[in-house]
């Protein structure tokens, strides 16, 4: 089996809180995978980061890194405020990289991004975990099995968090957008926004709340609640005569943990299914796609990548999410590309 080292770029909260425990548990799995070396600007956190995960060194300069070791593949998790560059700088070189979701703010970002690809002729994987999620796999597997001649007529998608005071919610908006996107199997067509501008005690939030409908035909329903009673993602699919609520699993586990599926017809509850059997069953890592998604880079770095443009295939959600940040009401693909 190929050999595979890896170097990550970025240790903080998140880093050690997802991606780390992950990369340590493929390594340990697979004798031909090396986490050859980690690199953050704070020195103590790469150390940290290198002795938990397993790391042989750590870094505070991701180039010095680079040209020392010289990985197979990058694992990028920086905030979003440096993903666009520093990505663009691991690409330009020419080092295929998973970018942690988004991996621009805005459509400007991502342009930059692709072209950085093309000129280092090295493929990029945009890390949004909720297309890996098993619970929203499994919840497709059983729309196609129960209605297979149905089609997909309507989605609607919740995001409730509790006490989140971000200054852009809209980079956790995002992964709902894109997921919506993934699960329709179509680009979006238009978007519809509103907005609700509340006030806490503890400051400003604004809640998102989008309808549109998408190429394929389907209709969609989006909404984003940073301060509510719950932390929780759902999905809801709507065929017909079938529909499928599938109670998905955020970081930090949410009020679902460890998620079900629900499955309806003809007003009445077909079943309930739990999260498919693994052996990190019960880990938020595993529930959330973060597992899968390190496992589907690594295999791509093994294989080949695909021949779309996985940072073009985001394009859309990112957009979408910039106008969430730009509170505009409208966004049509026309309008953009125009």
């Amino acid at each position: 089996m190929k050999k595979i080292r890896i170097c990550t770029i970025g240790a903080g909260f998140f880093a050690g809180f997802m991606h780390g425990p992950v990369l340590r548990a493929l390594a340990q799995r697979d004798p031909a995978m090396e986490l050859a070396a980690v690199c953050d600007l704070d020195a103590e956190r790469a150390k940290t980061f290198a002795a938990a995960t397993g790391c042989r060194n750590w870094y505070t300069d991701f180039r010095e890194m680079l040209d020392s070791e010289r990985p197979d593949g990058v694992v990028l998790l920086t905030p979003v405020t440096a993903t666009a560059a520093v990505g663009s700088a691991v690409l330009a070189a020419g080092y295929p990289a998973m970018l942690e979701k988004p991996p621009g703010r805005n459509r400007a970002e991502i342009t930059a991004l692709i072209r950085a690809s093309q000129q280092g002729n090295a493929p990029a994987m945009v890390a949004f975990n909720r297309r890996c999620s098993p619970l929203l796999t499994r919840g497709m597997e059983l729309l196609k099995q129960e209605a297979p001649k149905e089609k997909l007529e309507h989605i609607r998608c919740d995001f409730y968090r509790s006490e989140r005071f971000d200054a852009d919610f809209s980079t956790t908006a995002v992964h709902g957008i894109d997921a919506v996107r993934h699960l329709s199997g179509s680009r979006y067509a238009r978007v519809d926004f509103h907005y609700q501008e509340l006030e806490r005690d503890a400051g400003k939030i604004c809640n998102f709340f989008l309808t549109g409908t998408m190429t394929g035909g389907s209709s969609v329903q989006l909404s984003f609640c940073p301060s509510t009673g719950a932390a929780l993602e759902r999905f809801t699919l709507n065929t017909r005569s079938l529909t499928v609520s599938v109670e998905s699993v955020p970081p930090g586990g949410g009020c679902d943990f460890p998620g079900r599926i629900f499955v309806y017809r003809g007003g009445k509850l077909l079943r309930i299914e739990a999260p498919p059997a693994h052996e990190f069953d019960r880990e938020e890592f595993y529930l959330a796609g973060y597992y899968q998604e390190n496992c589907r880079f690594i295999e791509r770095l093994r294989e080949g990548f695909p021949p779309e443009n996985d940072l073009e295939l985001s394009l859309e959600a990112v957009e979408i999410a910039d106008a969430c940040r730009r509170r505009v009401p409208l966004w049509t693909a026309e309008t953009v590309r125009s």
